[in-house]
């Protein structure tokens, strides 16, 4: 750490002017070099400067904002303040921060909003199930008061008690009015969206009875002493400016063709100004009723994007579709978008349909379409558009010469060619349709811009296009990919490496048909993949490895199949914060009679080397030589070659598999249900079940995988959100700030 305050040399040379000149002089003979006494001198002048430093750091350190981190826990344990384990150093500086703002609005419902949203990091809206109970008005509720003769007047009176829905003006104890349909849509009932079950609504108008059940999940909700606190834990990411995939007048706004829901984009008010959310205000997936009730209101419900004031630039939300007439992007009008059915008497140019993701364009448009829009996944992990900056980390080399690509389509291939050292960056969110092969890599990096997410998505071999995109290493050569999304083709690392590195990558992994594997429809099936919009087989990108690689480094990556092939080995390969999936890619016929590493199927394939695995998920079979695995789910058949090195700890494993010692693990069936969906690009892909503690059929007293990681965490690609953690540590906070006998119950919607 560079010396900054210049104190040490400050203190050594006041020091050392205090010592008599014949004993400088003796010190050395030697010019510029210092004798034993300077060396001493300078120490003491070393500690000297830490006391300074000390001395004046104790101002600061009386002030929760300018303290050292360790000084934290004092400052509050002088407030009394309950600090929890799940928040680091900036996040209990907040707790403290804030526990006299708490105070003062102890047992309110803001306040308990706002505490989940700062403990959790999670969006939540807490509602007093009390007032949702259907009954008659008594002595001990608060008097009405004085009604006019006018009915709009005694609505906002209503309104303003809870007395009557928002949407549907439904009445206390009265009928649901169902005549609203989007206030209709958010009480329980059949899905319309695509996650399953229906999410549990936290915004039912409608009124129930006494549901004298303990508090858990869905169940016990409507009663006097609960408090229901809804809780959205996934993320929203918003994508800037990128390709949909057309099939007519049909497009998707995904740029891979999947047909996937849309999210709403956060946005509340924070602290003074908080209110509680409506449910576009929230990360949550976008029904038809309320898109059709923010089209038909774009300043009470902003989800539409739209332009600002001055004219020129625009505010981007939820959607937006835009047109390139010229040489700028065009909004097309909210006036102009739809939803199912078309509204009377309106002459709407497209519509949107955000449960799939989807939209048609009912007029030609001037120019090529693009599109905004938000997704929902449970992390900042594989290709996206977030910082992909984490705190303490090293950042990946950008050698140069540094060449930049802009505008999608060809843009890639237009550089001619790639040197063996420098870097390619890709400054767009659009889709690139071709590629470039490089040949004896020396230092190459291949990256994103910071928070795009472009995509390579290449046409399938069938129609003119390669299936692989080949990087060749020279001896010693490095390779970094980084934040790249790539789909319909297979990527392939050949010659020699001393080192590649993924970071925030997307290699589609696929979606399978949704037929069961093995079962007569798949096997009769014309293909075991499902298509996009136009038609393509949503088949995953293999990484193929015929390099001789030292050192293969994976972080925070979606892939598809790892294999190695014609003579390829890695000597470590070492994968954290992951998802690795292989789905069926061959129909099946006769059981193997042996378990190798040439079935076709194999998430993983290593006949030599060492698998380092942390914090993964891995859907699907795979043979290594040697694994580390720690933190893992490996849901289906795992077999090691050596099993007398290497251990599985704190992971769960599936029946059937070959694995070293395992140490604090558990045992599950092969490719039992534990993730809510697996395919590819929904909301809910690799996301544990509530209920994934009951595959577990073999392990320690009170094992989990819910809670099963080092830490208390949840095991898998998911660990590191800590999201058991979060929800224990808001259940301690709200011991203090809950209002006097009421019990809270955690839901989660996504």
């Amino acid at each position: 750490m560079a010396d900054l305050d210049h104190y040490e040399i400050y203190y050594a040379d006041k020091l050392w002017n205090l010592i008599p000149a014949i004993y400088r002089t003796l010190d050395t003979d030697v010019y510029n070099a210092n004798g034993p006494l300077r060396e001493l001198v300078n120490r003491i002048g070393a500690q000297a400067a830490t006391v300074r430093r000390s001395i004046d750091r104790l101002w600061e350190d009386q002030s929760i904002e300018s303290c050292d981190d360790w000084v934290i826990s004092y400052i509050g344990n002088l407030l009394a303040t309950n600090l929890v384990a799940s928040l680091d150093a900036r996040g209990q500086r907040l707790d403290v921060y804030n526990t006299i703002y708490y105070r003062r609005r102890k047992g309110t419902v803001a306040i308990l909003e706002e505490i989940a949203a700062d403990i959790t990091g999670w969006e939540a809206r807490v509602v007093e199930f009390f007032r949702r109970l259907s009954r008659t008005r008594h002595n001990l509720d608060l008097p009405i008061a004085v009604r006019s003769d006018t009915p709009a007047d005694n609505l906002t009176l209503e309104l303003a008690q809870g007395l009557t829905g928002n949407w549907t003006h439904s009445m206390i104890g009265g009928w649901a009015d169902l005549r609203n349909a989007y206030g209709a849509s958010q009480a329980q009932g059949p899905n319309s969206i695509a996650v399953s079950p229906r999410p549990p609504s936290a915004f039912d108008e409608y009124f129930h009875t006494a549901d004298f059940r303990a508090g858990t999940g869905r169940s016990g909700w409507y009663n006097i002493p609960k408090l229901g606190v809804f809780l959205w834990r996934l993320i929203s990411f918003a994508v800037n400016q990128t390709t949909p995939v057309e099939n007519g007048s049909c497009y998707t706004f995904d740029p891979t063709g999947r047909q996937i829901p849309l999210f709403a984009a956060s946005s509340r008010p924070p602290y003074d100004a908080w209110v509680s959310p409506q449910e576009w205000q929230l990360p949550t997936p976008i029904s038809t009723p309320l898109l059709t009730a923010a089209l038909a209101n774009p300043e009470t419900i902003p989800l539409y994007a739209s332009i600002d004031p001055d004219g020129l630039s625009v505010l981007q939300n939820s959607l937006g579709i835009f047109t390139l007439p010229g040489s700028f992007y065009e909004l097309v009008d909210v006036s102009q978008i739809t939803t199912f059915p078309i509204p009377p008497n309106t002459a709407p140019q497209i519509m949107v349909f955000p449960e799939t993701g989807a939209f048609s364009v009912l007029e030609p448009q001037d120019g090529p379409i693009t599109v905004t829009y938000q997704y929902g996944f449970s992390a900042p992990m594989g290709a996206g558009p977030y910082d992909r900056r984490v705190l303490g980390q090293t950042p990946n080399p950008a050698p140069a010469p540094v060449s930049n690509v802009l505008g999608g389509g060809n843009g890639i291939a237009a550089l001619g060619s790639i040197p063996p050292t420098g870097t390619v960056s890709i400054n767009d969110s659009l889709t690139y349709t071709a590629v470039l092969n490089v040949s004896d890599i020396q230092q190459l990096t291949v990256t994103a811009e910071n928070q795009a997410r472009p995509v390579i998505r290449l046409r399938p071999p069938g129609h003119g296009g390669p299936n692989e995109w080949i990087f060749n290493g020279a001896e010693d050569g490095s390779l970094v990919l980084e934040g790249l999304l790539v789909c319909g083709c297979d990527v392939v690392l050949s010659g020699k490496f001393e080192s590649v590195t993924l970071t925030c990558c997307t290699f589609d992994p696929g979606t399978a048909a949704n037929v069961e594997a093995g079962s007569k429809e798949a096997i009769h099936a014309q293909s075991l993949f499902a298509r996009s919009i136009d038609g393509r087989d949503l088949a995953p990108t293999r990484l193929w490895i015929e390099a001789e690689i030292t050192q293969l480094n994976i972080d925070r990556c979606i892939l598809g199949p790892i294999r190695t092939r014609a003579g390829g080995e890695v000597e470590t390969m070492t994968v954290t914060n992951s998802i690795i999936q292989a789905i069926p890619t061959v129909k099946p016929s006769a059981p193997p009679q042996t378990f190798g590493p040439d079935l076709p199927d194999l998430a993983l394939s290593f006949i030599t080397g060492t698998t380092s695995l942390s914090r993964c998920t891995v859907m699907g079979q795979a043979y290594v030589h040697e694994l580390q695995a720690s933190e893992c789910i490996l849901d289906d058949v795992f077999v090691v070659d050596n099993t007398q090195n290497g251990c599985v700890r704190f992971s769960a494993w599936s029946s059937g598999s070959v694995i070293p010692r395992q140490y604090e693990s558990v045992q599950i069936p092969a490719g039992s249900p534990l993730f809510t969906s697996r395919d590819f690009g929904q909301p809910g892909y690799a996301q544990l079940l509530e209920n994934v503690d009951n595959a577990i059929l073999s392990g320690a007293q009170g094992a989990t995988i819910s809670q099963g990681a080092t830490d208390g965490s949840e095991m898998g690609a998911f660990a590191s959100q800590q999201n058991p953690i979060k929800e224990r540590s808001l259940l301690i906070k709200y011991q203090e700030y809950m209002p006097l006998g009421l019990n809270p119950v955690l839901i989660h919607v996504t």
